[in-house]
Order: C-alpha cells, then sequence, then structure tokens
C-alpha cells in the first residue's frame, strides 16, 4: 500500500469504486432484462428475409454488433473494478504491475482501476504504436495503387491487377532459375524497361514520338 496515501483517499477510491461498479452493473442488468445485446430468435416478424432490402437486414445487424460491443466493454470495466476492489482487500492497491512503483493518487482519482502508473501506461503506447508500423512488405505493394511503384525504371501510372501480381512476385516464389528460362532472379524475370502495365490495346503502346514522326 502506497505509504504517501493514508486511509482517508483509500477508503475515496474504493467508494469511487463501488460507485462506478454498482452503475455498470445496472446498465448491463438492463441491457439483460431488454435484451438489447442478444441475438434473440423470436425477434424476427417475418419467416424469411429474402423480401427485405439488404440495407434493412445490415442496419439491424449492425445495430446488433454495436449494443454487444456495448456489452462486452462495460463487462470489461466491471471485471478491472472488481481486480481493483480485490487488491485494496488484499493491501496491494495502487502499484503499477509493471514496475511495481506506487501509482500516484491524481491517477487514481482520475481512473480508480488504473493497473499501470503513467511512465508505464505512456511506454506501453509507445510500443503498441510501433507494431502498428511492422508490416508485412507486401502491404508497400498493396497500399500504392497509384504512383511510384517498386523496381521498373519506366513504368506508367497504371497498376492493374496483374502488376501487383508481379510486384508481389519479385520478392520471390516456388519457381526455380530453370521455371524462369534462365533468368539469375527473381526481380530480374519480372522486371522489365517497359513492362506493358496499362496497355490494354496495341494503340496505347503508341509513343507520342512514334504518332510525331507519321505527321506529314
Amino acid at each position: 500500500m502506497d505509504n504517501n496515501m493514508d486511509q482517508l483517499k483509500i477508503d475515496t477510491l474504493k467508494e469511487l469504486l463501488s460507485n462506478q461498479k454498482e452503475e455498470i452493473e445496472n446498465t448491463i442488468n438492463n441491457m439483460k432484462n431488454h435484451k438489447i445485446a442478444e441475438q434473440d430468435v423470436d425477434s424476427p416478424s417475418e419467416l424469411s428475409n429474402y423480401d427485405n432490402h439488404p440495407a434493412e437486414i445490415a442496419t439491424e445487424l449492425f445495430q446488433f454488433e454495436l449494443n454487444n460491443a456495448l456489452k462486452v466493454h462495460e463487462e470489461h470495466l466491471l471485471q478491472e473494478i472488481n481486480d481493483a476492489l480485490h487488491k485494496i482487500d488484499n493491501g496491494k492497491y495502487g502499484k503499477c504491475e509493471i514496475c511495481g512503483k506506487e501509482i500516484s493518487y491524481e491517477r487514481l482519482k482520475a481512473l480508480p482501476y488504473s493497473r499501470l502508473c503513467i511512465d508505464c501506461k505512456k511506454e506501453s503506447e509507445e510500443k503498441m504504436e510501433s507494431l502498428k508500423n511492422q508490416r508485412p512488405v507486401e502491404e508497400k505493394v498493396i497500399d500504392m495503387p497509384r504512383g511510384r511503384k517498386y523496381l521498373n525504371s519506366r513504368e506508367d501510372d497504371e497498376f492493374e491487377g496483374i502488376d501487383q501480381l508481379n510486384d508481389l512476385l519479385k520478392q520471390g516464389s516456388a519457381d526455380t532459375p530453370q521455371d524462369m528460362g534462365g533468368y539469375e532472379d527473381y526481380e530480374e524475370f519480372y522486371t522489365n524497361k517497359l513492362d506493358m502495365q496499362g496497355i490494354v490495346d496495341p494503340m496505347d503502346n503508341i509513343s507520342n514520338e512514334q504518332y510525331k514522326r507519321q505527321l506529314p
């Protein structure tokens, strides 16, 4: 227990937790009584949804998923509060679960079920942000449908399905050199000076310079 936190502060935080627990329990009970977050088999008024507009069915599904998410969120908060109350009874309340240091009273008053001190909380958020940036290499191709692409020295601005496939295959495939007609590596095989990207008709392959040479 925090040596700097007297019994009055502990009682204040316990009262905050108890009040929040009561509010959340009432919310969860009301949701259960009114079946707000339950997909009741008796709720449809028709034997079949075949003649219903898809938007109506989608709206019902969205509302069910939203209510279910709210219920899960409330149940998670209730578990956090119960854990905090249990720590108070065991004399372990107010200590960071990572570094073991005391959590400040100000932070506990704002969020009485806090598990981490402010420093460890910030550090954990920074790590999560770093993990978001560690994405598969394939996404470097997938998330750029236009503009700069990987390896070709001359490419147009079109990026069609076959172009995306070839860029992915540049990372490697199950083919061996004998399957690639003597090429040394995947990059050489799937990369051309002009790989006909965006060409859907022979006329598309005529450059402006070629067109000018045809003029009288």
